[in-house]
């Protein structure tokens, strides 16, 4: 394929993202109502309840208070069923309701018991109402799950014989951050983030490349595992989600099984069948080098570990999100929420898994019990989160160095090949040849984990 064919290709694959993702987002968004909603529930007799809203006006308290006032506004067709209109006989369109809203999701109107009472916020009462307080905390923990990112790659490095500095990583860990802000869809620059620890070492180029394709699979492969965990304890509400969490951990895992032994791997002839692949001998050569980390134990266990430790403080960034939006669901509610929202938002079908994310997190909370208001509201916190992070990251390529650094990040976006020069080192078409190059806090030699 020409160069031409292939970066209108990847121009039109780009477009082709955009329209997913708005379209994604658009659905999301239609589901949030801009006012708010009273939900009642009732039954006759001891049958089934039934259910019933109707826009709500509040005059006194907001959504969160146990007890308030507020006007409802129905249409003649749209009015009460049985059930209701047996007990609230009185509930016409424009009526003043003192509402209380009980535990477990009873209460009463104007004194008189219903199965359910809920006020469902709008968009405009979950903004009003926020708690700024929380925020600091979830991007606070959010910080601190990047840190946990980039240690893993950090000893990913070392173990492949790519030393490095813990703040040389960092660097490009959020420099790449702050690319995939910009430029949506480079998974957290990671294949930037190979080119550049590849220049680093460039008689390690494959191991380089390696690293950041091994910190993504950790990752992902953790990130199942702990939703089993979290569904597989969760109460009945979740239960449709245990076989195909379960189904995509044990996937994981055994391809992780097979990939590692030397016996599955040569009953499947694995290596030969890369070679027949194109670019067959750099498949070849990129595999032996994930097999030298896949025989070393203490190197999985601790990148599953420090992975671990990572999903479980983004589930309590998000945690904080949400409660500081009003929803209050459990921790453990979060934990299921969030790993199983992020990971099926790694499928890459639209820039970041716009849209994607904020339907799954929509879905999700209604299936908790929650709102799905709230859910896409968490999900736009934990993107505007995102962002800012993302952009504190745009502090590392202003320093020294940087310019070298963004040129490689551009290169990534637009897939410029990374080449070799006459001594071995490596380049892109972008990159100055002023510029002094970018690796390791070199030269001083540090022992692999």
């Amino acid at each position: 394929m020409s160069e031409q064919s292939s970066a209108s290709s990847r121009s039109w694959m780009r477009w082709v993202g955009i329209a997913l993702a708005l379209s994604f987002l658009w659905y999301a968004l239609a589901q949030v109502s801009l006012g708010d909603h009273l939900v009642l529930r009732a039954s006759k007799d001891g049958g089934v309840p039934v259910s019933w809203s109707a826009p709500l006006s509040l005059l006194e308290g907001n959504w969160r208070s146990k007890e308030l006032k507020g006007e409802i506004e129905f249409e003649p067709e749209a009015a009460p069923p049985e059930e209701i209109g047996a007990l609230l006989p009185e509930l016409a369109r424009g009526t003043t309701l003192t509402i209380h809203v009980g535990h477990e999701g009873k209460g009463s109107i104007d004194g008189i018991e219903l199965d359910g009472v809920e006020v469902r916020p709008g968009l405009s009462s979950i903004l009003k109402s926020a708690d700024g307080n929380t925020l600091p905390l979830g991007l606070a923990a959010l910080i601190f799950a990047t840190l946990l990112i980039n240690t893993r790659w950090w000893l990913l490095l070392h173990a492949a014989g790519c030393p490095t500095s813990w703040l040389n990583a960092l660097r490009i860990t959020y420099t790449g951050l702050f690319f995939n802000v910009i430029l949506p869809g480079l998974s957290g620059g990671d294949l930037a983030r190979g080119w550049i620890a590849a220049r680093g070492h460039p008689e390690r180029r494959s191991a380089a490349v390696v690293t950041v394709v091994a910190d993504r699979v950790f990752g992902l492969w953790a990130m199942t595992l702990v939703a089993l965990a979290a569904v597989s304890t969760s109460d009945l509400r979740f239960e449709s989600l245990r076989l195909p969490v379960a189904a995509a951990a044990a996937g994981l895992t055994l391809a992780w099984v097979v990939y590692s032994l030397e016996g599955p791997r040569r009953w499947l002839r694995l290596q030969e069948r890369l070679k027949r692949l194109p670019k067959g001998s750099v498949l070849v050569d990129l595999d032996r080098v994930g097999q030298e980390l896949a025989q070393r134990p203490k190197v999985v266990l601790c990148a599953l570990g420090l992975s671990f430790a990572n999903h479980f403080t983004s589930a309590l960034a998000i945690f904080w999100l949400a409660r500081g939006l009003g929803e209050e669901v459990s921790f453990h509610q979060i934990l299921v929420i969030s790993t199983v929202a992020n990971t099926l938002s790694a499928i890459p079908l639209a820039p970041g898994g716009l849209g994607v994310g904020e339907i799954l997190f929509g879905g999700l909370f209604r299936m908790a019990g929650g709102s799905w208001a709230l859910g896409v509201g968490t999900s736009l916190a934990w993107r505007l989160e995102l962002l800012a992070v993302g952009l504190i990251g745009g502090l590392a390529s202003l320093l020294p160095g940087g310019r070298e650094m963004r040129q490689e990040f551009r290169a990534a976006a637009k897939g410029d090949p990374v080449v070799e020069d006459s001594q071995g080192n490596q380049s892109t078409s972008e990159t100055s040849q002023k510029d002094p190059p970018l690796g390791p806090e070199e030269s001083t030699p540090v022992s692999s984990p």
